[in-house]
């Protein structure tokens, strides 16, 4: 056989050369194209052959199996490690849908509740919620009254420098949000209200702050609602927040969300411990078999159903 799964074997390339050189009139000129294009060919066949050798060969596949397994027997001796340990956890009260109170259930819900929850069951680990605003949560974790912080917390440059962070689990960026009536064209002279200690504030503060006055809210909660009133001209925000306050809002909000996405590579979000943590491994390890086990997904589906 010539021809197997639409390959073709040298001989058989050959033969149908002379096929097509057989139409030639000229015989001495056949034979010399024909002579020419079997050398073409066997220099093509012989590269294409050290390609192969080279770089399409079964121990690629060999390569990839090892690096699962790998992968796997490193999750199995992460699992069940912080069995016996009771961890102080700082959430927030007030950052829908990952974080927030529950006035109808009357306790701390959200994405990244049910996050916490489960890398908590696969790491063995016990918790205990604190919730509080995000500048009193760094301020805890400084001090080690809190073993980690997970509350919708941006990995920023500064806070890297001084906290340490799980790999990314949400990626996100800022948007500016104002009143439908604003009319706002530039970023001049405008009052920004903004959450003290957030990704937010620190944005504000570096791009928006000479030209405009800004304000400092403990919540969000009284940031939309000065917005709206118009007590402040703009704010800005996490985009899944606002997306959420939107869709909570949809039937008499009076607020606009500007298009222009910003900062998206200092807003993504990581659980936050104190620098150097012992256990920071283990987190990101567990991260990542949820992700893998497809459980990671079905909390986003749930908690997070705004646009991306």
């Amino acid at each position: 056989m010539y021809r197997s799964g639409g390959i073709y074997t040298l001989k058989k390339m050959e033969e149908e050369i002379d096929l097509y050189f057989f139409r030639c009139y000229d015989e001495d000129k056949y034979d010399q194209r024909r002579v020419k294009m079997k050398k073409i060919l066997a220099s093509l066949m012989m590269v294409g052959l050290i390609f192969c050798l080279g770089g399409c060969n079964v121990p690629w596949m060999k390569q990839k199996t090892e690096k699962t397994k790998a992968a796997k027997v490193q999750a199995d001796k992460v699992e069940g490690t912080m069995k016996g340990m009771k961890l102080k956890v700082g959430v927030s009260n007030d950052m829908a849908p990952f974080s927030y109170y529950d006035s109808e259930q009357k306790k701390i819900t959200g994405f990244d509740i049910d996050l916490l929850d489960k890398l908590s069951e696969y790491l063995g680990f016990e918790y205990e919620l604190y919730p509080m605003n995000m500048k009193k949560l760094e301020q805890k974790i400084k001090n080690k009254e809190l073993d980690l912080a997970i509350a919708g917390i941006s990995i920023t440059d500064e806070r890297q420098r001084e906290f340490s962070f799980t790999d990314t689990y949400y990626e996100t960026y800022l948007q500016i949000v104002v009143r439908k009536d604003s009319q706002i064209t530039d970023r001049t002279e405008k009052k920004v209200g903004v959450v003290e200690g957030t990704s937010s504030a620190q944005y504000a503060e570096d791009y928006l702050s000479e030209d405009n006055k800004i304000t400092y809210y403990k919540n969000i909660t009284k940031v939309w609602n000065d917005l709206e009133k118009g007590t402040i001209d703009a704010t800005i925000y996490d985009t899944t927040g606002i997306q959420n306050y939107m869709q909570e809002h949809a039937d008499n909000t009076n607020l606009s969300v500007l298009n222009e996405q910003l900062n998206s590579e200092e807003s993504n979000y990581g659980i936050m411990f104190v620098k150097g943590y012992k256990y920071l491994d283990q987190f990101n390890v567990a991260l990542q078999v949820l992700n893998n086990d497809g459980t990671y997904q079905k909390l986003k589906e749930q908690w997070i159903k705004t646009k991306e």
